[in-house]
């Protein structure tokens, strides 16, 4: 099965050109087509290139996830824009079970909270995240290594770890 079948592009367009009130003689002027090209498109004779979908699209208006009815999701990241941001990941991870110890001291001298934290995970691969994290960022520090495969490294390395926490717990 074509993709163009699967997602019913040639019936959603004849749907969504129905329903902007444009005739498909009209609809093929527009998008340079002959009648017949544009009309085997709707019929799902052919399927139309991502190029004229585009097109169609602009023409009426509307999005390629209006037409097609999908709705794609960006990828979540954690946003930590502050502490009490940085807190509410905490008391996430304590809720599902990931027991967080710590303890804090202040310096009057430098004006400086300092704050140790320590996850308890029975896993041995995450274990070695922390120590490898730190070896690559001194590499960084030292020029061994440049920006570019240090975001590698971290790409690389996050997605070994992206695994539901329950099965940690």
């Amino acid at each position: 099965m074509r993709l163009g079948e699967y997602f019913e592009i040639g019936k959603r367009m004849k749907q969504a050109r129905t329903n902007a009130g444009i005739n498909q003689r009209d609809m093929s002027v527009k998008l340079a087509l002959t009648n017949s090209s544009y009309s085997n498109y709707e019929n799902g004779y052919s399927e139309p290139p991502v190029e004229t979908i585009l097109k169609f699209c602009d023409i009426l208006g509307i999005t390629l996830n209006d037409l097609l009815e999908v709705k794609v999701v960006a990828p979540k990241t954690a946003s930590i824009k502050t502490f009490a941001d940085f807190l509410a990941i905490l008391i996430d991870l304590d809720r599902r079970g990931l027991r967080i110890k710590g303890n804090t001291t202040y310096s009057q001298e430098n004006n400086q909270l300092m704050a140790h934290l320590s996850l308890d995970i029975p896993n041995a691969q995450i274990a070695t995240f922390i120590p490898d994290w730190n070896k690559v960022n001194q590499q960084l520090a030292d020029g061994l290594i440049d920006e570019d495969e240090y975001k590698m490294w971290l790409e690389d390395t996050l997605k070994l770890f992206n695994v539901p926490i329950e099965d940690f717990v």
